[in-house]
């Protein structure tokens, strides 16, 4: 059961088998009526060239055949298999942020998910990942009746996958994989019957949307390091150790029964990124549908209103701390003071919780206090909205993380697991109180 790469728009021909019989197309993408019909009248026009060898009985016979395969074809209003149908006709429920394109459904953020129910028990779907390195490619996560089925690895480039499970489950797609691994594409699927919609009723769950950086996208959370001299977590980036389903903010958003939207990115920060940078911000990426995309439409804000929403950043604000490049704590407080106005104006309802980041502390870099100051920060950001009379402004510290270690220093999943049974407990306790 699960996914299964078949085929992809490269090869040669298509092939799909019925009744024992297999028949062949030209191309990869779904057999129609114009296409056999196209085949069938080259068929003709070559069978009726003089050079072509063989008797006039031969001939006639083989057009005789033609004809009838032609008529048939033409004849009669029905569909054949196998039925393509788009992706936007069989969803019943979407999360995260996506861009509707003439033929698909692209998405390029992390937990952004796709639900649906099952319309066979064995189908495919067409899936693009425009990821260009088979060894940095997107993954899914797969949901059977909300619950953990696997992780599905793509491969760069549009294949169709193959899906087997039982009729009428109810599957969810979850991307595991950050936006700068690359744009997701989703066109539909291909079915051995015609699609009949499926009744499928959904409990409404609240949304709650994770701001942040590479914690809460889930950088190489799927593995755990210890430190010198037993191990080295400074093992660079892996595709397949990231897992945003497993991250903090998607445990914490089960936890309480909530959807998840991630606007999350590694390096970026409130005020400057991990390389220094101030151009390219969360808060100045943040109404991007594809955060990596400088030329990406804007999300439209009005189609999903979180009622909660966790902003986790600093960490890479204050990592120029360890270059010798300082941080005007006053210039980071007034950054977030104006990012949280700009959140407050779009969603005005939304309860807002500013966190700290477990991958600070007050050792490292010596003597400049990192993990303290950001504590100081978050409160100073709380105490100005708490002035104006806005009781809607939270904030919530996480402690500093300890071994093992993530891919790069990052939190493992033990530490992920940690803290989000800690946030879901301050917002079920505090928070929803």
């Amino acid at each position: 059961m699960g996914l299964l790469c078949l085929l992809d728009e490269t090869e040669v021909e298509q092939r799909w088998e019925k009744g024992g019989t297999t028949y062949s197309f030209a191309r990869g993408m779904p057999v129609t009526r114009q296409g056999v019909v196209a085949f069938v009248l080259n068929r003709i026009y070559w069978n009726l060239q003089p050079e072509k060898s063989g008797n006039m009985i031969e001939k006639f016979s083989v057009l005789f055949c033609l004809l009838v395969s032609l008529t048939s074809c033409m004849a009669g209003n029905e569909a054949k298999p196998p039925y393509f149908v788009p992706i936007e006709k069989v969803l019943t429920r979407t999360t995260g942020r996506y861009e509707k394109q003439k033929e698909c459904i692209s998405f390029s953020n992390p937990a952004t998910a796709f639900g649906f129910v099952a319309p066979e028990n064995e189908f495919y779907i067409w899936i693009e990942d425009t990821s260009k390195d088979s060894l940095q490619c997107n993954w899914f996560v797969m949901e059977l009746d909300y619950a953990l089925h696997g992780k599905i690895q793509l491969k760069p480039g549009k294949h169709m996958y193959k899906i087997t499970v039982q009729k009428n489950q109810f599957i969810k797609l979850i991307k595991a994989t950050e936006a700068f691994v690359g744009e997701v594409r989703i066109y539909g699927l291909q079915l051995h019957q015609p699609y009949v919609v499926q009744d499928f009723i959904t409990s409404y769950q609240g949304d709650i949307q994770f701001i942040g950086n590479s914690i809460t996208c889930g950088y190489g959370n799927m593995v755990s390091i210890q430190p010198p001299p037993a191990g080295n977590p400074l093992t660079g980036f892996h595709a397949a150790n990231e897992n945003a389903y497993q991250s903090y903010a998607m445990q914490t958003a089960r936890l309480i029964d909530a959807e998840p939207t991630l606007v999350s990115f590694s390096g970026k920060g409130m005020y400057r990124n991990f390389d220094g940078d101030t151009n390219e911000t969360l808060p100045k990426i943040y109404d991007r549908i594809h955060l990596q995309s400088k030329s990406s439409a804007l999300w439209n804000h009005d189609s999903q209103s979180p009622e909660i929403i966790v902003i986790n950043l600093g960490t890479n604000d204050y990592y120029g701390e360890s270059q010798n490049k300082p941080l005007n704590d006053t210039v980071f407080v007034q950054t977030y003071i104006q990012f949280v106005d700009k959140l407050i104006g779009l969603y005005p309802e939304a309860k807002i919780i500013c966190v700290n980041s477990t991958m600070l502390n007050d050792a490292w870099p010596a003597g400049k206090m990192c993990w303290s100051r950001l504590q100081e920060c978050v409160k100073k950001v709380q105490q100005h909205f708490e002035a104006k009379g806005n009781r809607n402004i939270y904030r919530f510290s996480f402690a500093s993380q300890t071994a093992p270690y993530g891919e790069d220093y990052h939190p493992s999943l033990a530490t992920h697991t940690k803290m989000a049974e800690e946030l879901s407990t301050f917002i079920t306790t505090v928070v929803n109180q």
